[in-house]
């Protein structure tokens, strides 16, 4: 009697609190509670409660607690909530009811222009759908008609991976939009199959510099001595960010080599020489202060270096690394990001046992 009457303080003041904050609090409370009993009041606050935070916390209680089909009913309604938070959540609360009801609704909802919503829509897509072959079948036989269908299942497709995906991308390489060819590119470029790349060499002559640089980043995932041939061609493209794409890719197959022949088709270019510098930089066949000026200065190097040297990537080397020099390559890294300023990191690197990384945290701070 105690539980229901505290469940029912909740719900009250939930709705008719004027604190926003203390509503929050509420709901999160309930979403701990068993609340079947309460459902009614608690779809209710779903359906229409003006802040969308207390909608998502009301979508988890439904799909936690309301018999299965009546919370896919629910929460499939909320795919087309005005909020997009809302939208979201809804999709990714439906990839764990595996159910038929659940990824009809989904299919429903796969035509939209927000790249959000069709992140969680396509991953919980792909989730179901690897119970159901049928229905996989069946998307696989015809190219929808509209532009965004036609990106979501690109999507869709890049995730899934299953048989006969591939050729379904390929005929999408075909399309008259430039936005669905790069979304079919950056799917394909999930398989890594060196027998696409007879696709994407066409492609990097394709009239849309986005399909070109989606190309690029599929063309260097795939890696080998023909995709860096490939890549090497596209330095030379007329478009800076298609420059940039494979200048980055080439560094990501083999940096010494990608130097090499961005000096050699770099006369004259200064991004190529920028990109030159940030790859040399990034793979600490650079240092000291002259270098790390010339790249602070230089923000088409500095772009080079924040992809190649991922910051968590660095900080979690600098954190963890037994090594002296993966320690003062990723601390210098972070420095470069703008990270000289987080007071966590250089006090931590004022106390490494390196004299090296100890004097180089000094100037960062001081």
């Amino acid at each position: 009697e105690n539980e229901r009457e505290f469940t029912q303080d909740l719900i009250r003041k939930v709705k008719e609190s004027h604190d926003p904050a203390e509503r929050v609090k509420a709901m999160e409370i309930l979403t701990l509670l068993p609340a079947g009993e309460f459902l009614t009041s608690i779809l209710g606050i779903m359906k229409r409660d003006p802040l969308a935070e207390l909608r998502v916390h009301a979508m988890e209680i439904v799909s936690a607690s309301a018999r299965e089909d009546e919370a896919i009913s629910a929460v499939s309604s909320m795919l087309v909530d005005p909020s997009p938070a809302v939208r979201t959540k809804a999709a990714e609360i439906l990839g764990r009811h595996r159910t038929p009801q659940a990824l009809e609704a989904l299919l429903h909802v796969l035509d939209t222009s927000d790249r959000k919503f069709r992140e969680a829509v396509t991953t919980s897509l792909s989730a179901l759908l690897a119970d159901n072959p049928d229905r996989f079948g069946l998307l696989l036989h015809s190219i929808p008609e509209s532009k965004t269908r036609k990106i979501g299942m690109a999507w869709l497709m890049g995730k899934t991976r299953k048989q006969g995906s591939m050729a379904f991308l390929v005929k999408l390489l075909e399309d008259p939009d430039p936005e669905v060819r790069a979304s079919a590119v950056g799917a394909l470029a999930k398989f890594k199959r060196k027998r696409l790349l007879s696709h994407f060499d066409r492609l990097l002559y394709d009239p849309s510099e986005r399909v070109r640089a989606a190309s690029v980043n599929a063309i260097a995932a795939i890696g080998g001595g023909a995709a860096f041939a490939l890549c090497a061609r596209s330095v030379e493209d007329i478009d800076e960010f298609v420059r940039q794409r494979a200048s980055i890719g080439l560094a990501k197959m083999d940096s010494v080599q990608a130097i090499l022949v961005l000096r050699d088709k770099g006369t004259g270019s200064n991004d190529l020489e920028s990109y030159a510098r940030g790859i040399l930089f990034a793979t600490g066949a650079a240092a000291g202060d002259s270098s790390a000026q010339a790249v602070r200065n230089d923000p088409l190097a500095r772009t080079v270096v924040a992809e190649l040297c991922p910051e968590e990537e660095m900080r979690a080397a600098f954190r963890s690394s037994p090594d002296r020099k993966k320690r003062l390559h990723a601390f210098r890294m972070l420095a470069m990001a703008g990270s000289e300023s987080d007071s966590e990191l250089v006090a931590l690197a004022l106390k490494d046992p390196s004299a090296e990384i100890r004097e180089e945290a000094h100037q960062a701070s001081g």
